[in-house]
């Protein structure tokens, strides 16, 4: 039965559950914060991103009063390294106020984040409009300039810009789910803001807004940009790593376990994409001590014929930890970095 499950996995380009380490990649609240003491209930969408081939994942609410309320988790999309996962919560006009907290769990991996539910009128909505990137396509490793307006509304249909708001421009790579955070920018006079990134990987740009004072989250909602994607051209081929790193939590000075794979992207004229282990390639594993904003090479490894790689190593703080490929030949195949993964020591 297992060599069975294998074969299919292979064939499907999917993970087996078991053989790799479920990692939650994100966790998003919808929206936050949430208004309530109208007439109709306010519903919340929660929304997880997994990967290494989660069976399920599993989550509750926790009220300011400590009382729980569970969420039900359905898989809404998947794609060679991820799943995305949703639940949704209706909150009633008699809900608690206050901070609540969902908490998730997929495998072994867990994770908590905390959002606002509000008494009161309804907050004016907020968008963000003509959100763009120039140039397109543009080369690795140049300038990307991110652009848009952040505006609320004054009237059934009128709109006026927000200033001096942040505004946060997130990211995700192609084949990949989670968007991750990679700058800030500040809204001028009439709303309008602009930031400038490094180009590093073909995916998609979005930009959101989360309240950047507490009048902001009780008077206004949230808001994010519909994603626009960016094409990265560059002569080597693109590589990724999948990693994952247990326990998350125990004794300074332990071992962790640091598992994952190195791949690269490979384009056959005429034929679909798909991604090839990449053996005999050195990796690193950096680690970077909690507030010290500095990180260091803890160790390498070569990878396996399967691209794989382990390493274990003592956990000498609360800290982030990241594996790293650096190209010795980037006009044939790009470096890469792994996702950050948090462990925590006491």
């Amino acid at each position: 039965m297992r060599i069975i499950r294998h074969l299919l996995a292979r064939l499907l380009r999917r993970p087996v559950p078991g053989d790799a380490l479920v990692e939650i990649e994100s966790v998003e609240v919808d929206p936050d914060p949430v208004s309530i003491g109208g007439e109709d209930a306010a519903e919340v969408t929660v929304d997880v991103v997994t990967s290494g081939g989660a069976a399920e994942v599993e989550g509750g609410l926790t009220a300011p009063d400590a009382s729980r309320a569970p969420l039900r988790f359905e898989c809404v999309e998947r794609t060679r390294f991820e799943e995305r996962w949703r639940a949704r919560h209706a909150f009633g006009r008699d809900a608690a106020a206050g901070a609540w907290r969902v908490t998730v769990t997929a495998g072994d991996a867990a994770e908590e984040r905390e959002f606002e539910v509000r008494v009161g009128d309804r907050p004016r909505r907020s968008r963000i409009d003509g959100f763009g990137l120039s140039p397109d396509p543009v080369d690795e490793g140049s300038e990307l300039t991110l652009s848009g307006r952040l505006e609320a509304a004054t009237g059934d249909d009128d709109w006026g810009g927000l200033p001096e708001r942040t505004v946060a421009l997130l990211f995700r790579a192609d084949d990949t789910l989670a968007r991750r955070e990679v700058a800030r920018a500040v809204t001028g006079r009439s709303g309008r803001f602009d930031a400038t990134v490094t180009a590093t990987d073909s995916g998609f740009w979005s930009a959101e807004f989360r309240g950047s004072a507490e009048e902001d989250k009780a008077r206004l909602t949230s808001a994010r940009s519909a994603e626009v994607r960016s094409t990265v051209r560059s002569a080597g081929a693109r590589t990724m790593i999948t990693y994952s790193a247990k326990p998350k939590s125990g004794k300074r000075g332990r071992k962790a376990t640091h598992t994952g794979t190195l791949l690269v992207r490979v384009e056959p004229a005429g034929r679909p994409a798909r991604w090839d282990p990449l053996p005999q390639q050195r990796v690193r594993l950096w680690f970077d001590p909690s507030g010290s904003g500095g990180d260091a090479v803890q160790g390498s490894a070569t990878t396996g014929s399967n691209g794989g790689f382990t390493l274990r190593k003592k956990v000498p703080s609360t800290g982030e930890w990241q594996v790293r490929f650096d190209s010795q030949a980037p006009a044939q195949r790009r470096s890469s970095k792994s996702p950050v993964r948090k462990l925590t020591a006491s």
